[in-house]
């Protein structure tokens, strides 16, 4: 081969080595955000106030949020609040607000000890939007269960006799389907005007984060559930042609989205008494690996003063940092944002050697060893071709 053709064949290969490279590192495309409630307005310990657009729409499509009634009775506004979930988002942004939807316990946000807090678009874009796809996710953690409790969903009653709105995510006060108490129950109306639902078979958990994903395309609809610790599992799955005449996947109903409660036979109910952390509407199939929360496992990790090693230094920082909010630098192990007996067991199992963070930190990743074999794969093919 001439000098001329092995350099071309040489600058092909690294150009090709590149563009794999990039695929492989690269992190998924993200579909568009039409609605993105990160609940982040704030501070802590207040409610969310009266008026429109209180409760803002990250995306940058103006659909905000806000409540019925903040400052007089019935007193309709949730409470932010620190308790968030444990997962990290896989964006990178803080997370350190949520919602609580429960009962308000003192001071002009009591409501009396009912469950009436809810948030909801009023005229926004996204109530007329077209989705030819979609998919819906958020996290929530139950203050209770007991009781028709709906997380999210969306109002109307648009088929004749039917009860039923055109979205709603629930945790349902029976044991409907098989036989399984209070499961998350997702019920909706797809474009030909037809009542779909899926559900998880599993009770619902009081004090517990769930991540919930769920995906509707044209043909399929999957429910996945992931827990504090991590890893999206697909809890049920539906097939079946979804989209109306004009492509819609979700009945094209002008109505509210809504937060904290539901809707049933044209009427605002089934009140959540729950925490309820970022909801995030696109208009595209996500996978796991594009969902809203990285949940990869969460490393244990008792090193908090980050010498790579676990000791009595690290003990102190724990009994300092004690309490019910924290991270890792106070002695957080477990990441669930509290510093308690359960990171002192993590730091206790990892006393005197490197923690766990550490250990995977020399583990390469698959996409790192990818690019080593390819590279060295090239370079035999340039060797060969000499």
């Amino acid at each position: 081969m001439s000098s001329s053709s092995l350099t071309q064949h040489r600058r092909l290969l690294i150009g090709s080595l590149a563009l794999l490279a990039s695929g492989l590192l690269a992190s998924p495309a993200s579909a568009v955000d039409v609605a993105y409630w990160r609940h982040e307005e704030g501070p802590a310990g207040q409610i969310v106030p009266g008026g429109p657009d209180t409760v803002l729409d990250s995306s940058g499509n103006g659909n905000h949020m806000q409540t019925f009634a903040s400052g007089v009775d019935p007193f309709t506004a949730a409470t932010y609040t620190p308790n968030v979930s444990p997962l990290p988002l896989r964006s990178g942004l803080p997370n350190t607000l949520s919602l609580d939807f429960g009962p308000n316990p003192t001071g002009f946000t009591d409501d009396g000890g009912g469950q009436n807090d809810d948030n909801y678009t009023a005229g926004e874009p996204i109530q007329t939007y077209l989705f030819n796809s979609i998919t819906i996710e958020l996290a929530f953690n139950m203050n209770s269960v007991g009781g028709w409790q709906a997380i999210f969903g969306k109002d109307g009653k648009p088929i004749g006799d039917s009860p039923v709105p055109p979205l709603k995510f629930l945790i349902r006060d029976d044991a409907f389907p098989d036989d399984v108490p209070n499961q998350l129950f997702i019920e909706w109306i797809d474009g030909n005007s037809v009542i779909r639902s899926l559900a998880t078979r599993e009770t619902v958990v009081a004090g517990e984060w769930n991540h919930v994903a769920l995906t509707l395309s044209a043909t399929e609809a999957q429910l996945w559930v992931a827990g504090e610790t991590g890893g999206y599992v697909l809890k049920d799955s539906l097939t079946g042609t979804f989209d109306g005449p004009g492509g819609d996947v979700l009945f094209p109903d002008p109505t509210s989205f809504t937060v904290g409660r539901g809707m049933f036979n044209n009427g605002v109910t089934d009140w959540a008494n729950a925490v309820i952390d970022e909801v995030r509407i696109s208009d595209a199939i996500l996978t796991p690996e594009q969902f809203l929360f990285d949940a990869s496992a969460v490393a244990e990790d008792g090193d908090f003063n980050g010498d790579n090693v676990v000791d009595g230094a690290d003990f102190l920082i724990w009994q300092r940092g004690f309490g019910p909010t924290g991270t890792n630098l106070t002695g957080d192990a477990n990441g669930n944002g509290v510093v308690d007996g359960a990171d002192l067991a993590i730091w206790k199992s990892q006393f005197g050697g490197a923690p766990a963070a550490v250990a995977a930190a020399a583990v390469p990743e698959p996409a790192t060893l990818a690019l080593g074999g390819l590279a060295i794969v090239c370079m035999g093919m340039v060797s060969r071709r000499r």
